[in-house]
């Protein structure tokens, strides 16, 4: 476990190290990674002078550091862990059980809800265009995220990603990449900052 960890970690400082420093290979990423920091940034200020920072401190300092892990290892491998997903869910669990029982369970059906939603959205785009829209890792990234944001935070989530996807996509056909119809992005390390931001700003007391 500790050797996964390290091996994380590694992948993690690799991948925000490209593209902070604007290296072709992560590039691409660039504010995704800056958008992370930023969002660090302001939540800092927020809880500054806030008697009860110390709980919310640890919720982002437990959520940026796993968003991170999953941009490093989507981004550059296409594929969001299992185990990212479990615990991203698990913190969000966590954290609506500080609010309160009836939190918890509302969280879980709107979870429940979000996941079936995403799931018939990528069936039906699948179905009606013959490919892939959305990976399922991208559908259990966004049901686990509603633990943490609720579903009334899924649009600005969405909203969010898109934006961050298209300049992505723009900084690509800038370095001459043949962008068409199908082809495919990891679109993991988006939602991980549209989940961020949204988390951030409607971040409720705890």
């Amino acid at each position: 476990m500790i050797r996964s960890l390290r091996k994380t970690c590694n992948r993690t400082g690799r991948f925000f190290g490209e593209a902070l420093a604007w290296r072709r290979a992560g590039r691409q990423y660039v504010v995704m990674a800056w958008g992370l920091i930023a969002g660090a940034a302001w939540l800092a200020m927020s809880l500054a002078g806030d008697p009860g920072w110390p709980l919310p401190a640890f919720a982002g300092c437990y959520l940026v550091v796993l968003l991170a892990s999953i941009c490093a290892i989507d981004g550059r491998y296409g594929i969001i862990p299992d185990s990212l997903v479990l615990a991203l869910a698990a913190g969000g669990a966590l954290q609506a059980h500080l609010w309160g029982a009836a939190d918890l369970w509302w969280r879980g059906f709107e979870a429940a809800l979000v996941f079936a939603a995403a799931a018939l959205f990528r069936t039906g785009y699948r179905w009606l265009r013959g490919f892939d829209g959305l990976g399922f890792g991208d559908v259990k990234f966004v049901a686990a995220g509603t633990l943490w944001i609720g579903a009334e935070g899924i649009p600005g989530l969405l909203l969010i990603a898109v934006a961050s996807a298209l300049v992505s996509l723009l900084i690509l056909r800038s370095e001459g990449h043949d962008l068409h119809g199908k082809q495919a992005i990891s679109f993991g390390p988006h939602l991980a900052i549209g989940l961020w931001w949204i988390w951030v700003l409607g971040q409720p007391p705890i």
